[in-house]
């Protein structure tokens, strides 16, 4: 389960992480501190060079070290960053694929200017991107939390993390416990405990301002606050004021779509967010042709191969093929990548490598197809 702390509000800014990474090179060890350091003066720049645009009104800006490095281990946490500080992890990967990292990219090696809103500002392909990583990756909160707003029109701050921390942490606490080993189920059924009765322990402050104080709301506001702020970011709340939120239009016209999406298995997950829910964040793309679901295959697969320097992860080629087809105004599904591969194996069995890895994950060793071959 995700732990956060009560600061890292703005998605946006894992995306200046990831490139950040990415300069130093994918699989270099490189420390928090580091990232954090180069994070801190990045927002500094685009605050200094970009004076006449004002700072956002919005919660979780980064205003110092410490918040800029609560954000890395946020990026660590959701798998933008190695955990082991070995450069980046499954999901940077997939977005400093995208043709929309290029600007963060830029923006670091000195060829660009962006304000502090561009570095928190996202696109609908990214606002999809994250809705993909939070949903798969924080998948014992977020997809219950989504599901809960769909049966709501508007809340307070203080309603949203009474149900995060007084609903869906326990069962999360008691999903874990499940699959636990021994000792660990042991540690969890502790806390399990403990979290049964937050509800009781919190009526029982006299006042708002003595439950404010309390060692017990510190937990519930860095728990919960991120993951409703992270909402707006990606256009399911919006922020009405200080600690109030509506439900927006996107969840009041499609929550039976969302709902039922996010219902799924972890599983079957990815393929219905990309089946489901990506229509909705880009109603004007369309279906790709068989061509050009295998022309950008092979250009991801040169992508992530020059980025990696070593064989690809089968299912990482599929995902980042799909966000780069959704880049192009096209709608596809890793389901429909991994076909497209199979076909492509089958009418050139000497020029796609495949095999399994020491993880028993599958890998594309190598690709030896052109553009000219395809289109022959």
């Amino acid at each position: 389960m995700l732990e956060t702390h009560g600061e890292v509000c703005r998605l946006g800014y894992l995306r200046l992480i990831a490139s950040i990474a990415k300069s130093n090179g994918t699989s270099t060890e490189i420390s928090s501190d580091f990232i954090a350091s180069i994070l801190e003066d990045a927002v500094k720049k685009s605050e200094s060079i970009a004076n006449h645009s004002p700072r956002p009104n919005v919660i979780g800006l980064i205003k110092s070290r410490v918040t800029a490095r609560n954000y890395v281990t946020l990026a660590r946490g959701l798998k933008i960053l190695d955990p082991y500080g070995r450069g980046l992890d499954i999901n940077g990967l997939i977005y400093t694929s995208l043709r929309s990292a290029s600007k963060f990219d830029a923006f670091l090696r000195g060829e660009t200017v962006l304000s502090h809103r561009d570095l928190i500002t996202l696109n609908q392909v990214e606002k999809f991107f994250f809705l993909y990583v939070v949903t798969v990756h924080d998948y014992l909160i977020m997809p219950g939390l989504i599901r809960w707003l769909c049966n709501q029109s508007s809340l307070t701050r203080m309603e949203g993390m009474n149900y995060l921390m007084e609903e869906l942490y326990p069962q999360a606490l008691k999903a874990l416990s499940m699959a636990a080993s021994k000792k660990r189920r042991a540690e969890l059924m502790a806390k399990l405990d403990e979290a049964m009765s937050y509800r009781e322990k919190r009526l029982k402050y006299s006042s708002k301002t003595e439950w404010i104080r309390s060692s017990l709301y510190a937990k519930y506001r860095h728990i919960a606050p991120p993951r409703l702020e992270w909402l707006v970011d990606l256009d399911l709340l919006e922020r009405q004021g200080r600690g109030r939120y509506e439900v927006s239009e996107l969840l009041k016209n499609y929550r039976e779509i969302i709902t039922r999406a996010l219902s799924h298995s972890p599983m079957n997950l990815v393929h219905q967010l990309f089946t489901n829910i990506a229509p909705l964040y880009a109603s004007y793309a369309g279906k790709p042709s068989r061509q050009i679901v295998i022309t950008e295959l092979l250009n991801s697969y040169h992508v992530l191969s020059n980025q990696e320097r070593r064989p690809v992860k089968l299912q990482l080629l599929e995902v980042v093929t799909s966000f780069r087809l959704l880049e192009n105004n096209y709608l596809s599904t890793p389901r429909a990548v991994h076909e497209a591969i199979n076909s492509l194996a089958v009418v050139y069995p000497d020029k796609i490598f495949i095999s399994p890895g020491m993880d028993e994950e599958l890998y594309v060793t190598r690709i030896d197809i052109s553009q000219k071959e395809l289109n022959m």
